[in-house]
């Protein structure tokens, strides 16, 4: 359901960051200056959402006068006019800025490439050496667990992207690497079909199956944190903290040390497979909306609930930024009624269920059978794990019996992302890694923390 981001001014393939500064040379220089252009160019366009978000709201208050409260009178049709005209104007006016900061990030590329062929010293990866992991044919080594007496955890939070950033030709970096073949391998004992072949192939129908989808996102996401041991070790092996969105928590967990490659796996077949099931008991669909708040999106959803359909809000993704989840029947009347609010987009997804509802109630049945069937072997994390859930912290060494019956929970409850990204921060992450394909996740981070936006980097496969 992330597939495209459900912010209009953000690709799906997110934003360029930042890079420091203390660099001569006229290239350099002009990278530098193109560089600021760009950053003042969305701080600029940051006002005129807000500025479209008050314009929206304005109007929508309007529209409930006209409903009648018994307290003020209704607009008049020239008020409702002139309201709905600021909204337009408001829009352009994002849409402008939208366009001039993609055009801002195209010079900033093509400035880049002239600044690295001049000082290409500055654009190269910091090397690390890392001694080479022993290949262990029928296991696959867990994530290295802190000494005791070693240095503290960094402020480093790692997160993990879900079902939707899945794309053809992903691992496609890391195929060759020794510890990636052999998670490959691991994971080909435990589902019974190849993942890598999926993702390098697809096609990519097929890889969008959930029972499909969800392993090889799995994998996925492990695989990014062999490629960021090479250059950042700490980050992988003293982690402040880490979460992941809907399928990434089970990445998020595994990284943690809660359980090993082959057990993490073996719950996402049993997840994907669950939750595919579920998707077949009737119709179902998903919508991404954003420009309106949480209290309206809760109402319509709620007047949509009704003769047994379901209509829940699935993820709170980021400020006005939702994705809703439900019988096909209220999510489509739901579109309409959005639209009507004001909403900037409302946008049917290609998805095979109606994922965090009540509609996945037998496949979580499924998955707290597995999860208690492997609870026994399960470790305490060795870092922070912020839960979608609760959008709230689980601290390093809590047992996993207190929090693990939460991964059940998450099937039919709201992903809570925008609450658990916040409190890493105001709990003291200073640096951010989207480990895993596509760069969603830093496109919701521009909309919840710009300054953690430039702090945050992809670790693409």
């Amino acid at each position: 359901w992330l597939k495209e981001c459900p912010c209009p001014w953000l690709g799906p393939r997110g934003c360029t960051g930042g890079w420091g500064g203390g660099m001569a040379g006229g290239a350099m220089q002009r990278y530098q200056e193109a560089q600021t252009l760009l950053e003042k160019a969305i701080a600029a366009g940051e006002v005129k959402r807000k500025a479209l978000i008050n314009a929206q709201d304005a109007l929508t208050s309007l529209g409930r006068r006209g409903l009648g409260n018994g307290r003020s009178a209704a607009p008049s049709a020239s008020q409702v006019q002139a309201a709905a005209k600021k909204v337009e104007d408001a829009a352009s006016a994002v849409r402008q800025a939208a366009t001039e900061e993609q055009k801002l990030e195209g010079q900033v590329r093509a400035a880049k490439v002239k600044a690295a062929e001049e000082s290409p010293e500055h654009f190269m990866p910091k090397k690390v050496e890392v001694p080479t992991a022993p290949v262990v044919p029928t296991e696959v080594a867990p994530m290295p667990a802190p000494e005791p007496s070693g240095p503290p955890p960094t402020t480093i939070a790692l997160v993990f992207p879900g079902q939707g950033s899945q794309y053809v030709n992903m691992l496609g970096t890391v195929k060759d690497n020794p510890e990636v073949q052999q998670m490959v391998a691991a994971a080909e004992a435990v589902l019974g079909w190849n993942p890598l072949d999926v993702c390098l192939s697809g096609p990519e129908d097929k890889l969008e199956e959930t029972s499909i989808c969800q392993p090889c996102m799995f994998l996925g996401g492990m695989a990014g944190l062999v490629k960021l041991r090479e250059s950042r070790p700490e980050a992988v092996e003293r982690p402040g903290s880490v979460a992941g969105l809907s399928l990434g928590e089970y990445t998020a967990l595994c990284a943690a040390g809660v359980f090993t490659f082959e057990e993490g796996m073996k719950l996402v077949k049993v997840r994907g497979q669950a939750m595919a099931e579920a998707a077949k008991t009737r119709p179902q669909s998903m919508l991404s909306v954003f420009g309106v708040d949480q209290e309206t999106l809760e109402k319509l959803c709620k007047e949509q609930a009704a003769d047994g359909e379901i209509c829940q809000i699935a993820n709170h993704l980021f400020p006005r930024g939702f994705s809703c989840a439900g019988t096909t029947s209220a999510i489509t009347k739901l579109k309409e009624e959005v639209e009507k609010a004001g909403a900037m987009q409302a946008k049917l997804l290609k998805t095979s269920g109606g994922f965090h509802t009540d509609l996945m109630r037998p496949a979580q049945e499924k998955l707290s059978a597995a999860l208690e069937e492997l609870m026994p072997k399960m470790k305490p994390p060795r870092c922070d794990v912020y839960m979608n859930v609760t959008g709230k912290k689980i601290k390093a060494g809590t047992p996993p019996a207190d929090f693990v019956p939460m991964l059940a929970k998450q099937l039919c409850s709201a992903v809570l992302w925008e609450a658990s990204v916040r409190l890493m921060i105001e709990d003291g992450m200073t640096e951010f890694f989207e480990v895993g394909p596509m760069r969603q996740l830093k496109a919701m981070m521009k909309r919840i923390d710009m300054n953690m936006w430039s702090n945050m980097t992809n670790v693409e496969i």
